[in-house]
């Protein structure tokens, strides 16, 4: 009988590491966030006419976004808020 050999795996397809979908996963969170930014300030801006305000909007929202990332706010909380103050309501 002959002797099986072993097939090499492509160098371009070497099996993710657990480094490389923490990664993509980030990258996809930061994509998918601009992405929400740029619609919902374009809409302040084209519909609200918010160009007036639209550099403090956009200052308080970063300020904000630091309050999260230090812990001091969640964004469970801010939704919470949304829905029982303003009755706006995400879906998942």
């Amino acid at each position: 009988m002959a002797k099986q050999k072993k097939k090499k795996t492509p160098l371009n397809r070497r099996p993710a590491t657990m480094a490389d979908v923490k990664r993509a996963k980030q990258e996809a969170l930061v994509e998918a966030s601009d992405w929400a930014m740029a619609i919902m300030l374009t809409v302040l801006v084209d519909k609200f006419n918010g160009a007036d305000y639209i550099q403090d909007v956009w200052r308080e929202v970063n300020k904000l976004s630091e309050e999260i990332v230090e812990g001091r706010v969640s964004p469970a909380d801010l939704r919470c808020v949304l829905k029982e103050e303003y009755g706006i309501v995400f879906k998942r």
